[in-house]
């Protein structure tokens, strides 16, 4: 069987090629910070979730934690069968893992950790048939037991729809995302810049050539990305060469345009290519408020160089 390796919200998980990842719909303004959700599906149903939330003063008891999660099952079911409930290390963390099954027709493996490098408690899960157990359970414990909730490495991985960014760990957080049929959308900050990533399906129906792209860019991002900064008007561009094999077209935007409240101080650097196996075409967009410094300079070339690589 063969594996990838996805990640959202600093968390790196390795699953099987033919699953897909899922999202947790937008969640509204009265909705807690630092609360997520991801999952993952093959072609014919559920397989894993992940959910965690921030830890903002006293962390729960995690016990609490799988308590309150064996009382929703009981509300649709109240034959629920503990089979085994055990301690777990999940990347240096103590975890409790609980193996249940419901109506003898649906087993379930649940696992709880807190991680104190990111200050989470998160909560991993997985419901299968009982009749495909043998396979199912070992398949999911594997993959629970080697969830990597904070990467030792400088850059994380953000899997969105057809869209893997690398970004710096910890540092990078998620501002806002749209993930449509043709279109992903996300959105990161730091304190010194922002990253703007694009993907946008069918290619060939948008340009014919890599020759076209900076034309058709500049008539296509007004009306059709979103998330673009109101001072953002790409300079020319200009073509290079990745790994010999990728053309890459590239726009330095300079401070120009006088605002209000004075000349602008925004620089934005955008990067644009197409991948015709794929059939999509990739802008990231960075958007950094001063004049970059060395340092900003040499993690945006890194970004890129990852995030090219991997589109």
């Amino acid at each position: 069987m063969k594996y990838k390796t996805l990640g959202w919200q600093h968390i790196l998980i390795r699953v099987p090629d033919d699953w897909h990842m899922i999202f947790g719909k937008k969640r509204g303004k009265k909705s807690k910070k630092g609360i997520g959700y991801f999952g993952f599906r093959d072609s014919k149903t559920k397989k894993l979730e992940l959910s965690w939330a921030k830890i903002s003063k006293k962390p729960p008891k995690i016990k609490t934690v799988i308590d309150d999660y064996l009382k929703s099952l009981k509300k649709s079911s109240k034959k629920i069968n503990i089979k085994s409930e055990r301690l777990n290390k999940i990347n240096e963390h103590e975890a409790k893992s609980v193996y249940w099954e419901l109506e003898k027709e649906i087993q379930g493996y649940l696992i709880v950790w807190i991680c104190n490098k990111t200050e989470r408690l998160i909560l991993c899960t997985s419901q299968f048939p009982t009749a495909k157990k043998s396979t199912e359970k070992p398949l999911i414990m594997e993959i629970m037991s080697h969830i990597n909730c904070h990467p030792e490495s400088l850059f994380s991985i953000w899997s969105a729809p057809n869209l893997q960014i690398h970004a710096p760990f910890l540092t990078m957080n998620l501002i806002n995302n749209n993930f449509l049929i043709g279109l992903t959308f996300v959105h990161l900050r730091d304190e010194t810049l922002d990253l703007l990533a694009y993907r946008i399906g069918l290619a060939d129906q948008k340009i014919q050539s890599p020759n076209e792209m900076t034309n058709w860019y500049n008539e296509y991002y007004k009306e059709n990305l979103p998330g673009i900064p109101s001072h953002y008007y790409p300079a020319e561009f200009k073509k290079f060469f990745y790994k010999k094999k990728v053309i890459i077209w590239r726009s330095i935007q300079r401070p120009k345009k006088k605002t209000l409240f004075g000349l602008s101080k925004t620089y934005y650097d955008t990067y644009l290519w197409s991948n015709p196996e794929k059939n999509d075409i990739y802008c990231i967009i960075f958007s950094m408020k001063h004049k970059p410094s060395t340092k900003t300079r040499n993690l945006c070339e890194k970004m890129i160089k990852l995030t090219i690589g991997s589109n």
